[in-house]
């Protein structure tokens, strides 16, 4: 069967040259002089492929093709577009329209044929998709109409993505970021209470979770079953974090009445990018709302995903920069930042801190006869014990060297030693291997507290550190607390 050719040129001599050359390699070809003609012809000929001129008066070619790409009756029609010239910016914008081709008008004519040959093969129209664009040839809207149509989506989508893209100015102020991003949300999308959280790569920070009640006042049982549900979903990507919620924007006044199972419609989206939770946002609903039948619902989550990826890596630059590469723990510029900040505030507001210091028994020896790599993994692996026996609230740090630190925050002495002793107890039976070489590791620890007569973090810093050299002088694997 003879693949039809809609052909389309302004100049009548290059319009002649190519249609009878086609037509020699046994191309049935029907023409069009310019955009508005051609885009008529598209219902009436039903060509196999439209092959077309870029630079035309009125319509040109860039326009027809995204008006025949854009358009759900026709986008499945292939373009191949020409042009005199070929610079790499008129290869892109043809891409961009959504041509299948792009060659440049002084191709070989048989080359040309070939080439058309490859694109219907690669693209073909079947009998049934051409009958049903006839049959509706004469209530087609006009290419006017089907262009300004066009122009006005492309227009309401770069302002849409703009105003994500405007947030990235608030990715160092993360509740006003929050708070523009409820209203900008709020403004399209129907929802009675929608949640957002930003995952963390810091594994001790606090999930927090911002509702937006849209200014009305609900019951604590209704955020805490939203909080639940939001969390459950948000497990599924392997995030298994315990979750707090802060309202946003909450009033003081009566509290609806209605429970969770009131809400008609819910839609929870994980945030994910390279197998890694960014974080996720919700929407709930008492109405009936198909939420992924939105109009640019996914240029939404596109741009969602995009904002969110962007404040983690920004968040992940700022945290790495507090850490300690090697362990993971925040590092001694770090301690000496949150040591002060704790010795000031409990100064301010009465209230009991402790802090204890950890060196690594006979770790010089380790080193020396394991080899560094083999230290390494040690200080890697009691890091990774001291995380899984101290609650989140608690800060852990690398001094230097062996030396590791803990502060506990509204702990007192006593209340400390209990995770210190699990520490220790933890590592001594721990069974240590790194290249099929099995060791056992033992560590020392100086236990204090902001006793009233510390009158600076330094007095206490130097209080853990002689009961960690008591630790030490008494054999080693022990707690010792100051004072005792």
């Amino acid at each position: 069967m003879a693949i039809n050719i809609l052909l389309v040129e302004d100049s009548p001599t290059e319009l002649e040259f190519l249609k009878k050359g086609l037509e020699d390699n046994g191309f049935v070809v029907e023409t069009a002089t310019n955009g508005s003609e051609a885009y008529n012809k598209l219902y009436i000929f039903t060509p196999d492929v439209v092959v077309s001129d870029i630079i035309m008066p009125g319509i040109d070619g860039y326009q027809l093709c995204r008006i025949i790409k854009n358009d759900e009756e026709t986008k499945r029609i292939p373009v191949i577009l020409l042009t005199a010239s070929e610079k790499k910016i008129d290869a892109f914008w043809g891409k961009k329209a959504g041509a299948q081709l792009f060659l440049a008008k002084s191709i070989d004519i048989n080359d040309l044929a070939a080439n058309i040959h490859a694109t219907v093969r690669r693209y073909p129209i079947n009998q049934e998709y051409k009958f049903n664009l006839a049959t509706i040839a004469g209530t087609i809207d006009s290419v006017q109409y089907k262009s300004n149509a066009i122009l006005n989506d492309l227009l309401m989508k770069s302002t849409f993505s703009n105003e994500f893209r405007n947030l990235n100015d608030f990715l160092n102020y993360e509740r006003i970021l929050v708070e523009k991003l409820f209203y900008l949300l709020s403004s399209f999308v129907e929802y009675s209470i929608a949640g957002i959280y930003f995952a963390s790569p810091d594994s001790f920070a606090e999930n927090i979770m911002y509702i937006d009640t849209l200014g009305k006042n609900i019951s604590k049982s209704l955020l805490s079953d939203i909080c639940y549900d939001f969390s459950r979903k948000m497990e599924e990507q392997k995030h298994t974090e315990t979750f707090k919620f802060e309202v946003v924007k909450m009033l003081l006044g009566k509290e609806l009445d209605y429970n969770f199972s009131d809400f008609s419609s819910k839609i929870i989206i994980p945030l994910v990018f390279d197998k890694k939770l960014l974080g996720g946002i919700c929407f709930y609903s008492r109405k009936k709302i198909d939420y992924s039948s939105f109009r640019y619902f996914d240029i939404m989550i596109s741009e969602l995903l995009a904002l969110f990826k962007t404040k983690y890596q920004y968040t992940e630059k700022e945290f790495m920069s507090v850490l300690d590469g090697l362990t993971g723990l925040y590092n001694r510029r770090q301690f000496e930042i949150g040591l002060e900040q704790e010795f000031n505030r409990t100064k301010r507001h009465p209230a009991d801190f402790s802090l204890a210091i950890l060196d690594i028994d006979y770790f010089k020896k380790v080193n020396d006869t394991y080899g560094h790599q083999y230290g390494d993994y040690v200080l890697q692996m009691v890091a990774s014990l001291m995380k899984q026996c101290f609650r989140k609230t608690d800060l852990l740090y690398r001094y230097g060297g062996e030396e590791l630190v803990m502060i506990m925050p509204e702990t007192n002495i006593d209340g400390a030693l209990v995770p210190v002793q699990r520490l220790r107890n933890t590592i001594e039976e721990y069974n240590f291997e790194y290249n099929d070489i099995k060791t056992k590791i033992t560590v020392s620890i100086g236990l204090t507290m902001n006793y009233q007569d510390f009158s600076t973090s330094a007095d206490l810093l130097k209080s853990a550190d002689g009961a960690l050299y008591q630790a030490k002088e008494r054999g080693r694997n022990r707690v010792v607390m100051h004072g005792k």
